[in-house]
């Protein structure tokens, strides 16, 4: 792959019985994640047996196109977990893919 690609891994808990509306969230975020140009892959991956959390890893085809998926589709979906009082950590790191 592209040895410039920008990528990141966002890892997600969220509170007990929210798993539903969280998954819906999560699969909306990184589908509309992979419509923004420059977005080389994303991927959402749920974690069992515990649904409330999950993994979220993308890479983009440059430092703009990463920051501009990060801002336009999945801040406010994490402010939306944030004000619903669902989200309980969020940890964000980069991965080589």
């Amino acid at each position: 792959m592209n040895a410039h690609v920008s990528s990141r891994v966002v890892l997600i808990q969220t509170r007990p019985g929210f798993s539903a509306s969280c998954a819906q969230l999560m699969q909306d975020s990184v589908r509309r994640a992979r419509s923004i140009e420059g977005c080389v892959d994303c991927q959402l991956q749920a974690h069992q047996p515990d649904p409330g959390r999950w993994t979220i890893r993308g890479a983009w085809s440059s430092e703009d196109s990463m920051l501009a998926s990060l801002a336009q589709v999945f801040q406010p979906a994490f402010d939306n977990l944030i004000a619903s009082n669902t989200l309980l950590s969020i940890r964000i790191s980069e991965e080589d893919f």
